[in-house]
């Protein structure tokens, strides 16, 4: 009972440390976070029902992996939700457009304006780089978030990638050089 519960509580924390880091490859791998948080919340209860037939060092890999096919199993269902919406016609949906709502106002005599003014800038950067990576191809997508993002070695992604340490270099080679190219004018 004792190892059990142990296992439990070391379940409980694998799941609360690496929670974040999953949901940041799900939400770039998705480009919606309600989705992704969906499909984690699948992939967690998937882990936990396969965890204990592991090792523990091996539970990253295994949850990533499982993680990988989620995604992959939600986007194909997704293709074909909307295949179903462009045979299906929807005009009646918008039927009302009337009721738009103003966009805020910025009082600049509270100097919000700079505020403002580093939002923008940020949220333009935001959208450069997510344009610039969706270009990517999935696999050098999937070497930067895992190595630049979640910070995993090279030997980690390799195994969630299920290909070999140089493929897993050239791909964040490539995706490093076709970022910086994308991204030039905002890199220093």
């Amino acid at each position: 009972m004792t190892n059990s519960w142990e296992k439990n509580k070391k379940l409980d924390y694998f799941l609360t440390k690496y929670r974040s880091k999953l949901l940041v490859f799900a939400v770039f791998s998705l480009k919606n976070e309600d989705q992704a948080l969906d499909v984690l919340q699948e992939t967690m209860i998937g882990f936990v029902k396969v965890a204990s037939n592991y090792n523990e060092e091996a539970w990253l890999n295994l949850c990533y992996k499982i993680l990988k096919r989620r995604i992959i199993d939600f986007q194909r269902k997704q293709r074909w939700r909307n295949r179903l919406c462009a045979i299906i016609p929807f005009s009646q949906l918008n039927a009302d457009q009337s009721e738009h709502k103003k966009p805020a106002q910025i009082d600049e005599t509270q100097g919000l304006f700079s505020d403002v003014e580093s939002q923008y800038r940020a949220d333009c950067l935001a959208d450069e780089f997510e344009y610039a990576f969706k270009r990517l191809p999935k696999r050098q997508q999937e070497a930067y978030l895992l190595r630049q993002w979640q910070g995993m070695s090279t030997l980690e992604t390799a195994e969630i990638m299920a290909c070999s340490s140089g493929s897993v270099k050239t791909h964040l080679s490539r995706a490093m050089q076709s970022l910086k190219v994308s991204l030039g004018e905002w890199i220093e």
